[in-house]
């Protein structure tokens, strides 16, 4: 199931501000979730309204979540 949900994810350019979804123009932002590997939490967009899923490719070091917590 996580491979058909990889799949789905569009890529989303940011240029400017960024909370209209392009696929059905809802205007109150995005929820936000996050995909993980060893190193790396990528971060994924996600429509309230229609549930599409949109990369912007923001990545978040692990190195740097580790230290917060320390």
């Amino acid at each position: 199931m996580e491979n058909d949900v990889e799949e789905d994810i569009k890529q989303l350019p940011i240029k400017g501000r960024t909370y209209i979804c392009p696929v059905c123009s809802y205007k109150d932002g995005f929820h936000v979730s996050f995909s993980s590997n060893v190193d790396k939490l990528k971060i994924i967009l996600i429509c309230p309204d229609c549930h599409a899923r949109f990369d912007p490719n923001w990545v978040i070091d692990r190195s740097v979540e580790q230290s917060m917590t320390e």
